[in-house]
């Protein structure tokens, strides 16, 4: 008796995609443990707001005051502060994931029918 068949693998495929988006999204709508921090560059405490968040969210470890956030871009160079800075070349890479989450079980089905 074959456990592993194309209904089955499909089902699994599904399930494994569905999870993934449930748990996957959960780390973009998470908060810092504290609503106030210590500025970096000043020491004066202040409230998260969307722009520290997000700094949160990408483990940055430490945060800065609007204040001393804007004297920090007004001492970058012109053309720093025109160009976005990016940490990967094209993206986030997410349509090259969906796409082999697309492509391989597929790819299993083919070669499950081939054996």
């Amino acid at each position: 008796m074959d456990v592993i068949t194309p209904r089955v693998l499909i089902v699994a495929v599904i399930a494994v995609i569905v999870v993934g988006f449930v748990f996957g999204g959960r780390r973009r709508n998470a908060r810092p443990p504290s609503r106030i921090y210590r500025c970096r560059g000043c020491g004066s405490a202040a409230h998260h707001d969307a722009r520290t968040m997000e700094a949160w969210r990408g483990d940055k470890p430490t945060f800065f005051c609007q204040a001393c956030h804007r004297q920090w871009l007004q001492a970058q160079p012109p053309r720093q502060r025109d160009k976005p800075v990016s940490t990967t070349k094209g993206g986030s890479g997410c349509l090259g994931v969906m796409a082999l989450v697309a492509v391989l079980p597929m790819g299993l089905l083919w070669a499950w029918m081939q054996a």
